[in-house]
């Protein structure tokens, strides 16, 4: 082995002046994607291999047909050069059944990649096979040949999931000639070289600073004679790098994999060719400019922290959160997404959690904690008057400063720094707090989120906050006072909190028994809502936090400018702006869309689920309370609800609340509008990216205050 040592700002040399580094290493392609008309490796004379994984027509099924939706099984990625040598999956552990490559989505940009992800690896999304790779029967890398290899890859993450090699190097080009070579790889867990001929006599490490995330373009020019020159991004960086092989060394060779056990790079595959030629300096420059059409560089992850109490427990055990993450990367065009949240108990010694069962934000609710307690909670109130914003943090916060911070912190800087949103699927315990005490719930909240975002090193306008619309529980006044409190608070831009579920009613209990043909359920546990709609919350969330971080200016390959203006979740949902009284028992409410264009009424919605009205009184003071028994479309934006008793009040006096307090819908009770059968924008079809379950009928949003009777038609 040889080492190549460089003083700072001098070209890396290597024998007779010839340099090895003459150029620094790109920092990142920034161009958007889109529009992209060329031109393609295709224009180079002499192409002897082309694969191209960016759209489904270059993959091939079992069936050897493209397949014509994306995430279906492939079995090779197609040589669209005429020569007729596809790549194959490759797979080293002779499973009877190995992780199935997928034609994937999105991957850079609006375009895809070939690739094998694996459910059963969960400590960052996407998680690749550690087995996966892909294979060409035969190329001559020798050095008295004259060749140019061509490399588009992704690399979501480092290596995980392995038994042994996480923190091995991951191999992107391997020749089998012979005993076998690796031609080039990365570093791997916390590394940050490329080396071309890693191991050898003549190995260069190409660049120094390779970064997590990473989308890369690389192209190796073998001279014989002269050695390999190396472009990466579209910048030379090695010339004449003296190539180890024999003059002749053909052989199969595997493109980001080695041949060992759980050898994959784990990376995604996006593009390849091959010249039996090295192409000139004309022909260097076409092919730069054909790698215009990836998003090359450093590429962002999404990180959400998970903070709350039992639900925010049962959310991340049904994959709410990663779900809400995933959303947000396909939003942004992000190489990853991962969920950072500890339940208490997991981590002692000392304690390090972000989730604790039965506490609420602080002291303040009884009957749990009395004030000056300092026994449990995230905040401690000390029981004398004074403002929430001079509070100490409980031992609840300390909890979570240990488990991102310090000696014994178990989040990476890394993994902090890329936190997009602190979510809060939070409001149990603090619902049963009494209506009068909203002001004092609103300061127990901005004064957590301060501390939060200090402790993260994040300003509000860096840091949103992803609440929920509070859920059914226990206390009527208690939940409108939570429902009231945080509308009020996401109203102020500068608290940067955004409801990402703006109706949480249409739910069960958790592991009620349901009926979805009826939309009916009975048991369960009231106090906890069931995984199947906390996985739904998690995906519905998706649509307002991707708009929020996009907002933010954390767009990855995807641009802002994308974006479309219309066609998409923007609101939350659709919302009733208006009610008339059109008789004493008839109300006609109007409707505005978000998504959607019409609004569906179905299973219990047709009774009314959910519609209330308080005839007279307040919420702090409530007056009686009328059901609705029935509710239907009257058009694409109004919908009738007729009431079980007749009106007694002016209509001034009279307020509709969808639902009331604790009033629990029922999943698949709600009134919907229609987004799910609507077509999408362009490159905008969740659905088809990610799976049907992301294409959803957005439910009516929850009157967080009451709206009035109005005796004037809308």
């Amino acid at each position: 082995m040889v080492f190549l040592w460089n003083a700072a700002g001098s070209p890396l040399m290597l024998a007779a002046g010839r340099r090895a580094l003459v150029a620094p290493l790109p920092l990142g392609d920034t161009k958007p994607v889109g529009g992209f008309s060329g031109p393609y490796p295709s224009a180079i004379a002499g192409l002897s291999g082309w694969w191209d994984a960016g759209a489904l027509d270059g993959l091939l099924t079992i069936a050897g047909v493209a397949p014509t939706a994306a995430n279906t099984p492939i079995t090779a990625v197609a040589d669209k050069s005429g020569v007729g040598r596809s790549l194959m999956a490759y797979d080293i552990s002779g499973d009877t059944s190995p992780v199935a490559m997928v034609a994937a989505p999105r991957v850079n940009g609006f375009l895809g990649a070939a690739g094998a992800p694996d459910a059963s690896v969960i400590n960052d999304g996407p998680s690749l096979d550690a087995e996966w790779g892909l294979l060409h029967p035969g190329l001559d890398l020798g050095s008295g040949q004259g060749w140019t290899m061509y490399l588009v890859w992704t690399r979501p993450n480092w290596r995980q999931g392995t038994y042994y090699v996480d923190d091995a190097p991951i191999p992107l080009l391997h020749t089998n000639f012979a005993a076998g070579a690796t031609i080039l790889q990365a570093d791997s867990a916390a590394g940050t070289n490329l080396t071309l001929f890693p191991g050898q006599t003549s190995q260069v490490v190409l660049t120094n600073t390779l970064t997590r995330r990473h989308s890369h373009a690389i192209i190796l020019r073998n001279t014989p004679g002269l050695g390999v020159d190396v472009w990466l991004d579209g910048l030379a960086v090695a010339t004449g790098v003296v190539n180890p092989l024999p003059a002749s060394a053909n052989g199969a060779v595997l493109f980001l994999h080695d041949g060992s056990i759980q050898g994959s790079a784990q990376c995604w595959f996006h593009e390849a060719a091959r010249w039996e030629r090295a192409i000139n300096a004309a022909d260097i420059a076409t092919l730069i400019a054909a790698q215009a059409r990836w998003v090359l560089g450093v590429r962002r992850g999404v990180n959400v922290l998970v903070m709350g109490q039992s639900n925010a427990a049962w959310f991340m055990t049904s994959g709410g959160p990663l779900a809400l993450a995933q959303g947000v990367a396909w939003y942004l065009g992000a190489a990853s997404y991962k969920v950072t949240a500890a339940d208490a108990g997991t981590y002692v010694s000392p304690d390090r959690y972000s989730v604790i069962s039965g506490h609420p934000i602080s002291n303040s609710t009884p009957p749990l904690f009395a004030p000056g307690a300092g026994n449990g909670t995230f905040l401690t109130n000390p029981g004398d008057g004074s403002d929430p914003s001079t509070w100490a943090a409980g031992p609840d916060f300390v909890a979570l400063t240990d488990f991102l911070t310090g000696t014994n912190a178990l989040v990476s800087p890394d993994d902090i720094s890329d936190i997009a949103f602190v979510v809060w699927p939070w409001s149990e315990q603090d619902s049963t707090m009494p209506y009068a005490d909203k002001d004092l719930y609103k300061g127990t909240v901005t004064r957590l989120l301060a501390l939060t975002r200090t402790l993260l090193g994040r300003s509000a306008a860096q840091l949103p906050v992803l609440a929920w619309n509070a859920i059914p529980y226990e206390t009527n006044d208690g939940v409108q006072m939570v429902r009231e409190a945080i509308a009020d608070l996401a109203a102020d831009p500068t608290n940067n909190i955004v409801l990402f579920a703006a109706q949480t009613a249409d739910s069960n209990a958790l592991n009620a028994a349901y009926d979805p043909v009826t939309g009916l359920s009975s048991g369960g546990d009231p106090e906890h809502r069931d995984e199947p709609d906390l996985l739904r919350y998690g995906r519905i969330g998706a649509f307002m936090a991707g708009r929020t971080a996009i907002g933010l200016g954390l767009s990855d390959t995807i641009p802002a400018v994308a974006l479309p203006a219309s066609g998409l979740v923007a609101a939350g949902g659709p919302r009733v702006t208006h009610v008339y009284r059109a008789s004493d028992t008839e109300l006609t409410l109007s409707i505005a869309h978000d998504s959607g264009t019409d609004v569906i009424v179905p299973l219990q919605a047709a009774n009314g689920a959910g519609f209330a009205v308080m005839d007279g009184g307040s919420v702090a003071a409530p007056g009686p309370m009328i059901a609705a028994v029935a509710a239907r479309r009257v058009d694409a934006t109004h919908v009738s609800v007729t009431l079980a008793s007749a009106i007694t009040q002016a209509s001034a006096d009279v307020m509709v609340f969808y639902p009331y307090g604790s009033a629990q819908i029922g999943r698949g009770d709600a009134v919907t509008d229609n987004a799910a059968s609507l077509a999408l924008p362009s490159g905008w079809d969740i659905g088809a990216d990610l799976g049907s379950a992301w294409r959803v009928n957005m439910p009516l949003q929850a009157t967080t205050y009451p709206i009035f009777l109005s005796d004037t038609a809308n």
